[in-house]
């Protein structure tokens, strides 16, 4: 199966991409910055460009969508927005162009107001409960799942996306 992880130079792209190439996936690793393992075929590109990702989305079969501005704080907010949205958007509108048959991606906790500064509506939190992004990062966050939400409708290709916490590696 070929496979484009989005952000598999990351803190949880790298796991993925190693993972998916131990089970004999062709796998594509697609970042900005250089695949550190030298290993397996990648690719510097710009996600924000949508004939960029249209291109490496062509000939793919799953999508696993990981390439973000990780957190709040290291851009400035409308950049993190930016980059996350626009990002998020070429990489989902891709993957229906071109027909692949799933797309992965990572949502974020954040969309529900974690590091709940502002108590959440009720505990213990579900998935009812009410979205209340408080950055730019979050935001963005949601605004993706609310894409993949509308493009799964609309193609019938799942798309599966994670609320994933905080990735930490053990220098952190």
């Amino acid at each position: 199966m070929r496979v484009v992880v989005t952000g598999g130079s990351g803190k949880a792209g790298r796991w993925v991409v190693r993972h998916l190439r131990g089970l004999g996936h062709d796998v594509l690793n697609v970042d900005v910055v250089r695949d550190p393992s030298g290993e397996g075929e990648s690719l510097l590109a710009d996600l924000s460009d949508a004939g960029q990702t249209l291109e490496i989305v062509t000939g793919a079969d799953a999508v696993v969508h990981l390439a973000a501005i990780p957190a709040p704080g290291i851009h400035p907010p409308a950049e993190t927005f930016r980059n996350n949205a626009m990002s998020t958007y070429n990489v989902f509108a891709a993957a229906v162009d071109r027909g692949v048959d799933r797309v992965v991606w990572a949502s974020s906790e954040t969309v529900l107001g974690l590091p709940f500064d502002t108590p959440p509506a009720y505990a213990p939190i579900d998935e009812q409960h009410p979205p209340r992004p408080e950055s730019s990062y979050a935001l963005s966050k949601l605004v993706g799942e609310t894409m993949a939400d509308q493009l799964s409708r609309q193609s019938g290709i799942p798309f599966v996306g994670f609320r994933i916490s905080n990735i930490m590696e053990p220098h952190d």
